[in-house]
């Protein structure tokens, strides 16, 4: 782990196993993916969430959700972090931001989830 910060490193633990328990490959990649060193950490806009999506209704970001652009779809997104503007954004659009472990609680086997890098 590269990670000093103790609620990173929790939720990264929490995915890792979430993932050999559920056999859901996608929580082992999300949480190597939460792990990763400051400089390779996921950071992703709204308006590249929005140009990903097609018939997804769940997507994950391993990291931070920004508010740059606009979010016309409604989903549920789940992340690390959100900035204030994305928050925002996403229930302006009539989805749901979620933190990680709300969203794996909703998304046990992430069966549907898109995993944003």
């Amino acid at each position: 782990m590269t990670t000093r910060n103790p609620i990173r490193k929790s939720a990264a633990v929490m995915l890792e196993r979430k993932g050999r328990k559920e056999k859901a490959a996608i929580w082992k990649e999300a949480s190597e993916m939460l792990l990763t060193t400051s400089s390779r950490r996921v950071e992703v806009n709204l308006d590249h969430i929005s140009g990903i999506v097609s018939k997804a209704t769940a997507v994950f970001v391993p990291g931070k959700v920004l508010g740059s652009g606009l979010l016309t779809k409604k989903l549920v997104v789940g992340a690390y972090s959100y900035s204030g503007a994305a928050r925002k954004k996403i229930e302006d659009a009539g989805g749901q931001a979620l933190g990680v472990q709300d969203f794996v609680k909703k998304y046990p086997k992430g069966s549907g989830v898109l995993l944003v890098e």
